[in-house]
């Protein structure tokens, strides 16, 4: 009655009586009678019952829940790490209300998505071991039993539950939460909880008075077959030590289900509240068991791993010695790791060899043993000497890439490797999960880490791949060994190592030439040099063009000022409509290139069309930040390139209209020979777009000066940056409403500091204002 009472005394009677409508759960009894019973307009939403808002497929795993939900006669794909179907029957609710309120389908789809977890609510604590561990807050006998109900229906092998009662609390729900635990476990161990002023072991008392002796076993927490023995409880009354003891006993695919604290991270103990978090005690206890799933501890190697993968001389150690963790960094060496001394213009790692065995490394691999002192390596310790130390690390970290038949993508490209990385892993997401290079570690040294990074819970590998050096893009993919390559463009980037762009070609096209031959290329139609280059490749290919006839394509494109751009997605001659919070036709190639690459790799369209509309700005490419004078600025200050450049200033051009331009511009490094002649163009170009007004900085900003007065710029539009303070005052003085900022350059400008330093003058609009930020 008190329930019916909102819908209907309350509501009708509220200053939205008129307009108000109500949310009812079908699968209810009580929510069956007050839709029969309430005169109030009702949706109603069931997973068993007939409902406005309900399930028309649905899969539930250990790993989350994916369902299609018909919205009252819209469809909507539900992706969700939530576990259990009493969570499905949550999220029914969650979008019936949305749907309520008017929120887009699209929105609640995304919003579901992006619930990862409810704090202490059937909570998965992280662990690559096999091992399922859960914490719940369910401390009463029905939400006990509903929770251990919905693990039954997904365990592959056991149920282990850790669970106790709290003191100076209702004493009748005891026992009937001993009955709960063990009639649905097949291992039980009765602990404390908050015990306060109570005995614990008198609280455990009342707690087995519940429990059927007859069938269900007490053994010795010590009993050597307790791991073994189905249908059996124990007592360990500190719960700390029972976590860690049910932590021990699981085997793979086990569930260990911590119930009772949830999100709590205290414990009372009499009048005293101590720190206590169960996620934290099972995630250490996890560690302690399985440190080679930590992962600062991965991957595990022993020395004759080492040895086999790298064909160095074992110059200390036993083969058998197990390591954990590879670092080349001696400044973040952690227990158990192997340290590699790698070797550069400005570094010696051999120096930081005995730092790095003092601060617990397990092994180390050099390439000239004369450089360490072997009387003071410990006696424990590894040492490996081998050729090359980089390249050991690629073959150490190729090895490893053979344990897993995770896919891999590899990518590279003169402009937009990051952003279309980015994209290819939004969509991705949107079904698998996806283990991603992360920050700039797409050399020799960062690839490496990131393949290191591989476990058994990733279903698909991005790894891009940088160059700047003939060769590195072969050994790059000897390494990956990619089963999907792309590549995004070819352009004037890194000319000093490369000396033409003919040679960026060939360096680029090494992707495909070094792939495995049963892989899939993805090719740029637009592109000539891309094009050469997978005439080196034989095996399958998905294209992409802005023409017709690709296999990805696009059209109908609408540029939406600063909210982004807007165009069909053409895949297999069908549209798929997305809009897009990012600008620019060339990412629009990105975009592009990030859904052939999707298509590729077995992802649906659907998945391809939400993961690009949920992309946001990657932070320095291209990211637009709304200040709070009504200006925008275009932070794309993280590197740049002739190619790079030119895209910016176009879509400067496109999204000011009749508005001013101010553009903060830094040189294009790594040119060689064509440096002189790739900044005097930019600058030309500078000079057809409109700015008020060019800031510029580096050794070429003369150069750059000396075009944009050819192309018609006054020197008072043409101005060198000396001060940073000077400069961004006297933008602040022209700024009005409406008008762009762009900053750019190579990343050794650090034009960073620009946007750091506008932001801070000029001031940020809030966050739901800045559609456009990451």
């Amino acid at each position: 009655r008190a329930k019916k009472r909102l819908f209907a005394d309350l509501l009708p009677q509220s200053r939205k009586g008129g307009s108000a409508k109500g949310v009812i759960n079908a699968d209810d009894p009580w929510g069956r009678r007050l839709l029969n019973d309430i005169s109030l307009p009702m949706l109603a939403y069931g997973l068993d019952h007939p409902a406005g808002v309900r399930i028309t497929r649905e899969e539930i795993t250990l790993s989350g829940i994916r369902a299609e939900i018909d919205l009252a006669g819209k469809r909507i794909k539900v992706v969700s790490a939530l576990i259990g179907r009493f969570n499905l029957s949550n999220i029914l609710a969650a979008a019936a209300a949305a749907s309520v309120l008017g929120v887009e389908p699209s929105a609640i789809e995304a919003g579901i998505k992006n619930l990862t977890c409810i704090p202490g609510r059937l909570q998965k604590v992280d662990s690559s071991s096999g091992i399922h561990v859960f914490v719940d807050y369910a401390h009463k006998p029905d939400a006990l039993k509903q929770v251990l109900q919905n693990l039954n229906k997904l365990k592959q092998k056991r149920i282990l539950t850790v669970f106790g009662c709290g003191g100076n609390r209702d004493r009748a729900k005891r026992p009937l939460m001993g009955k709960a635990a063990t009639d649905y476990s097949d291992l039980t161990i009765v602990t404390s909880d908050n015990p306060r002023k109570e005995e614990p072991l008198a609280i455990i008392g009342e707690i087995e008075a519940g429990i059927d002796q007859e069938k269900i076993r007490k053994v010795s927490a010590e009993h050597p077959m307790f791991a073994d023995d189905a249908h059996t409880y124990t007592v360990i009354a500190g719960r700390k030590a029972a976590i860690e003891a049910a932590i021990r006993m699981a085997k793979p695919q086990d569930i260990v289900i911590i119930a009772g604290k949830g999100h709590e991270d205290y414990q009372i103990l009499g009048t005293q509240k101590i720190p206590f978090d169960d996620r934290v005690v099972a995630a250490q206890a996890l560690r302690l068991r399985f440190p080679e799933h930590s992962e600062d501890m991965l991957p595990v190697f022993s020395l004759a791993d080492v040895l086999a993968a790298t064909d160095g001389r074992l110059i200390a150690g036993s083969r058998d010695s197990i390591m954990g963790g590879v670092s080349t960094d001696s400044r973040k060496i952690k227990k158990g790791n192997l340290f590699i001394a790698l070797t550069g213009e400005n570094f010696d790692g051999h120096t930081f060899v005995q730092k790095a065995l003092e601060d617990g490394a397990a092994g180390v691999l050099v390439a000239d043993v004369r450089k360490i002192n072997l009387e003071r390596v410990g006696a424990e310790a590894g040492v490996i000497e081998v050729d090359d130390t980089l390249r050991a690390l690629g073959d150490l970290a190729q090895a490893y890439r053979r344990r897993f038949s995770t896919p891999v993508v590899g990518l590279t490209g003169s402009s937009g490797k990051t952003t279309t990385k980015e994209m290819l892993s939004c969509i991705l997401t949107q079904e698998k999960m996806v283990l991603k290079t992360e920050g700039n570690l797409n050399n020799l040294i960062g690839l490496p880490q990131t393949i290191f990074r591989i476990t058994g819970r990733h279903e698909i590998a991005v790894l891009e791949m940088g160059t700047n050096t003939r060769g590195e893009i072969q050994r790059l993919t000897q390494i990956a060994a990619p089963d999907i390559g792309l590549i995004t463009n070819v352009g004037p980037a890194h000319l000093a190592g490369f000396g033409s762009i003919d040679v960026v070609g060939e360096e680029k096209g090494d992707l495909f030439l070094n792939m495995n031959p049963s892989g899939i290329a993805i090719v740029n139609l637009d592109d000539e040099a891309v094009c050469r280059a997978a005439k080196r490749w034989s095996g399958r290919r998905v294209t992409f063009s802005m023409m017709a006839g690709a296999d990805v394509s696009v059209n109908e494109i609408r540029k939406n000022g600063f909210r982004g751009t807007s165009f069909n997605l053409l895949i297999d001659g069908r549209a798929h409509k997305v809009d897009m919070k990012i600008a620019g036709i060339h990412n629009i190639y990105n975009a592009m290139a990030a859904a052939a690459t999707a298509l590729a790799c077995g992802v649906s369209t659907e998945s391809i069309q939400r993961g690009l509309t949920m992309f946001a700005a990657v932070g320095g490419r291209m990211e637009i930040i709304k200040l709070q004078n009504g200006a925008y600025l275009i932070n794309d200050a993280y590197n740049a390139n002739p190619a790079s450049v030119r895209e910016a200033l176009l879509t400067l051009k496109d999204l000011k209209n009749s508005h001013n331009a101010f553009v903060f511009l830094g040189d294009m490094l790594e040119l060689g020979a064509s440096a002189l002649e790739m900044h005097r163009r930019i600058g030309m170009l500078l000079a057809t777009i409109g700015v008020a007004a060019v800031f510029l900085q580096g050794d070429f900003a003369h150069v750059t000066a000396a075009g944009a007065r050819e192309g018609g710029l006054t020197d008072e539009q043409v101005l060198y940056l000396s001060d940073d303070e000077a400069a961004v005052a006297d933008l602040k003085r022209q700024l009005r409403r409406g008008d762009w900022i762009l900053v750019k350059g190579s990343r050794r400008m650090k034009m960073d500091r620009l946007v750091a330093k506008i932001c801070q003058d000029v001031g940020v609009e809030k966050a739901e204002s800045n559609v456009m930020a990451p």
